[in-house]
């Protein structure tokens, strides 16, 4: 053993690495090195394997850590890699409480997707594997297809730039996202019939439920953004509403109290949601109204759960939408969030400039969102601008 050393010490070459050399012990040729990784590595000759064999497969590693080439064996896998991606992002406070449990739960329809190989190493995964995974995704929506494509790319790409695999096989010129099997459903504003009708209920009895909906019909705030809202927001002296945070949730599902809008980048710290608006009559009318009852809330909050002595969730309120719509019939699958896209409808209708419905409703300057996703033409909207061309 002593004369291996020896031996060793006499072939050591720059950097500490050796040349390849012969084991008395081991009975074959043996090379140390160090992987792109600063790991050391041990290239062994194999049984039957002949001199001019192994060291030619010694100047192909070598040649390749010189070229930057060389890809070493790896256990990483997929479910390895993105839950360590995840898990830094939110170390780091890139993203919230509430987007971590988001992304755990597309790791998790991930694995359900590609439970085939996300737990082999990602270095023997191929393009043949990850189309069979496809239609398992087809199950699930399109968009939470693209979650999970999104991931399982990322992790691939993390692979690539972290030499574990020489080639990322997402960017395969054949392998594409698949399309669900569910028609997409498109959340469609109410109709100014149902608006009315909608508007006419709410305002007949005067409850807490029915102001916070009532305030998200007139204001397009987001329904955690309403219940967020709290004594300081309300400026009736400049007559305008101001809006900084937002009703979430931690990673364990806990309803909380968060410190900004569901759009606040936390790498930039620049929180694109917070916004000052006017009041209108209506809106300055119902708050004034309902701030002559007592606030007394540990967090000042407007809209309290005095009783239980906690936050109101949009889960309260969309059970008790969906209780009135079942007794007064006044559309189909009514929630909170359609009362949302009635508001930026209607300010569409109307010819409120894009900017500004924007800036209203808290969506990013320029972002394709306001229009493809929030805004739809009313059935009445159309008869009335048929009405011109007559």
């Amino acid at each position: 053993m002593e004369k291996e050393r020896r031996n060793q010490k006499k072939k050591q070459v720059g950097n500490g690495e050796m040349e390849p050399y012969w084991s008395e012990t081991l009975q074959c040729w043996v090379w140390q090195y160090y992987d792109t990784r600063g790991k050391r590595q041990t290239l062994k000759q194999r049984k039957k394997e002949t001199k001019k064999q192994y060291w030619a497969r010694y100047i192909e590693i070598k040649q390749s850590l010189n070229n930057g080439t060389y890809i070493g064996k790896s256990e990483d896998t997929i479910n390895s890699i993105s839950e360590n991606y995840i898990k830094q992002k939110y170390l780091d406070g890139i993203i919230s409480d509430r987007s971590y449990k988001r992304e755990t739960e597309t790791l998790n329809q991930l694995k359900k997707c590609c439970n085939q190989f996300c737990n082999k190493p990602i270095q023997s995964v191929t393009v043949s594997e990850i189309e069979k995974s496809k239609e398992a995704m087809r199950d699930y929506s399109n968009s939470t297809i693209s979650k999970i494509w999104t991931l399982l790319y990322k992790s691939f790409k993390i692979a690539y730039s972290r030499r574990i695999i020489l080639y990322n096989i997402m960017e395969d010129e054949t392998l594409t996202k698949p399309i669900s099997k569910k028609a997409t459903k498109k959340i469609e504003a109410l109709s100014t019939q149902e608006e009315n009708k909608l508007e006419k209920i709410l305002l007949y009895k005067s409850n807490i439920y029915n102001t916070i909906l009532l305030l998200q019909l007139y204001t397009g705030m987001r329904i955690g953004e309403v219940l967020a809202l709290s004594k300081d927001c309300i400026d009736f002296k400049n007559n305008t509403i101001t809006v900084y945070r937002t009703i979430t949730r931690d990673k364990n599902d806990k309803v909380i109290l968060g410190e900004h809008t569901k759009t606040y980048n936390k790498k930039t710290g620049i929180d694109k949601g917070k916004r000052t608006f006017p009041l209108s009559d209506k809106v300055r009318k119902l708050l004034k109204k309902h701030l002559n009852t007592k606030i007394t809330n540990i967090y000042n909050l407007i809209f309290w759960d005095y009783k239980k002595n906690t936050f109101i969730t949009d889960g309260e309120l969309n059970s008790y939408l969906n209780r009135l719509n079942s007794k007064e019939k006044i559309t189909t699958n009514l929630h909170t969030h359609r009362l949302r896209h009635t508001f930026i409808t209607r300010c569409q209708e109307k010819g409120i400039p894009l900017v500004v419905i924007q800036s209203l409703v808290g969506h990013v300057e320029g972002s394709s969102m306001t229009n493809n996703v929030y805004t739809s033409v009313s059935l009445d909207f159309m008869k009335q601008e048929l009405e011109k061309v007559k």
